[in-house]
């Protein structure tokens, strides 16, 4: 089978050809239809993270898939790939097949596409534990998404609006990507001090949820009202972040950290619902496909912010 694996941390990974794995009491072997490709994939294939799989690694911790051969679920079953440790501290959904435990593989009976099932999973529930679990956006509320037209702010935008709020304000670093916001989000470009003199001095919202990080941060903390939430998510645009103590202590801007590796539970729990919506049309996420020999172009575009919504490779 062809399988897309990093040799070296910090490196593209390169498309093997390998043997199609076997699978042992308690495990499904299915053929992977369509593989997400993630942020998080690429810390881990960064080398910078604390979690390191052993070389040869593939990548991809979620994936549609279809059974091939299990014990616990009959052979052409639709299912989704998650958890485990696959992409992280095992072999992921880069490739043609996989083997790994049953405890990975959800069954859905839907219409969905396998390109949107294979990535629906991360974006559709980050945006909406990011938006009712943790910032607890409230109907009234104004509420700011940077990133708003990647795949996961442009979840947490919409799942903003359906809870009701005021206004949603999508913050975008480059005038190309406004085009890609959801309908209803009041755009607004730039970036460090571009962006703060866009929004004004004055505070603008009561929520921010950001997913970009860097230098668009420090704007957007300084325009939530006192008392407010902030949401963090994503750190594409930088890693750090550095406070002014005093005037944050002042603000009183509660920063919540939105960890989606602890919330499998919950993330399972949303699933069928999410789904239900996707399906329904209530919600959209775009998707950007390639195939399985043009994952380093894919992971390259998605450094550079040029893949519109979510990208997936298809063997």
């Amino acid at each position: 089978m062809r399988a897309a694996r990093l040799h070296s941390f910090g490196e593209a990974p390169v498309l093997d050809d390998i043997d199609i794995p076997a699978r042992k009491a308690g495990q499904t072997l299915v053929r992977i239809d369509a593989a997400a490709l993630g942020h998080l994939d690429m810390t881990v294939a960064s080398g910078t993270f604390d979690i390191k799989p052993p070389l040869p690694h593939i990548g991809g911790t979620d994936g549609a898939a279809t059974v091939v051969e299990s014990d616990t679920f009959a052979a052409g079953t639709r299912v989704l790939v998650r958890g485990g440790g696959i992409g992280l501290t095992k072999n992921g959904c880069w490739a043609e097949y996989l083997v790994a435990a049953d405890r990975a593989f959800t069954p859905f009976d839907s219409d969905l596409p396998p390109e949107v099932a294979a990535t629906f999973f991360l974006p559709s529930t980050t945006g909406y534990v990011a938006v009712h679990d943790i910032a607890e956006v409230r109907a009234g509320e104004r509420v700011i998404v940077s990133g708003a037209s990647g795949a996961v702010g442009s979840m947490a935008a919409q799942f903003a609006l359906l809870a009701g709020a005021a206004e949603v304000i999508g913050v975008v670093p480059r005038q190309d990507q406004v085009e890609l916001l959801p309908d209803g989000v009041r755009p607004v470009v730039g970036r460090g001090s571009a962006l703060a003199e866009q929004l004004g001095d004055e505070p603008v919202a009561e929520v921010l949820i950001d997913t970009l990080g860097g230098d668009m941060l420090p704007p957007l903390l300084g325009r939530v009202v006192p008392g407010g939430r902030a949401a963090l998510i994503g750190y594409t645009l930088g890693t750090e972040l550095a406070l002014d103590l005093p005037n944050w202590l002042l603000s009183d801007v509660k920063i919540l950290p939105v960890n989606m590796i602890r919330k499998g539970a919950r993330q399972a729990e949303l699933a069928p619902d999410l789904i239900g919506k996707l399906a329904a049309g209530e919600v959209r996420l775009a998707v950007q496909q390639f195939p399985l020999d043009r994952i380093a172009d894919a992971l390259q575009l998605m450094r550079e912010g040029k893949v519109a919504g979510r990208a997936v490779v298809v063997p």
